[in-house]
């Protein structure tokens, strides 16, 4: 277990420090003020507008209304009321206790899968984004 712990420190260091290279490089400053600039856009500030106004609409007060109501229903309290049964049975503890150890062992494997991954795309020039951007440069 402390050799996978120290595996998985060194991958995160290694990790933080790309990260933070890639943060100080001038793509990533390019994309940043791109997204600054599309930020202040008209086009952004339109597309703002017309989400707010849909969410004050009555078409989305209405779409509320009926998945309150559903939660709200007889079917969804009898399936809420099954689903606990269901929990509360050995069966269902079993596949609990099953799946909290899957949980534990998971975040390890997918934490290493990742870490491996960004540093693999960081070597390889790290999308099409930053290729582009320091080729134009």
């Amino acid at each position: 277990m402390i050799d996978i712990e120290a595996r998985i420190r060194r991958l995160f260091s290694r990790l933080r420090s790309r990260a933070s290279d890639f943060r100080a490089s001038d793509s990533a400053k390019k994309a940043a003020g791109a997204f600054q600039d599309f930020k202040q856009s008209d086009r952004a500030k339109k597309a703002a507008s017309a989400f707010q106004d849909f969410k004050q609409s009555d078409r989305a007060k209405k779409a509320t209304g009926a998945v309150n109501d559903l939660k709200d229903s007889d079917a969804a309290k009898k399936a809420a009321g099954a689903f606990n049964d269901l929990r509360a049975s050995g069966t269902g503890q079993k596949a609990e206790a099953t799946l909290k150890d899957l949980r534990q062992r998971e975040p390890v494997r997918k934490a290493e899968e990742s870490a491996r991954k960004f540093l693999h795309d960081l070597r390889a020039g790290s999308g099409t984004s930053g290729s582009s951007g320091s080729a134009s440069a």
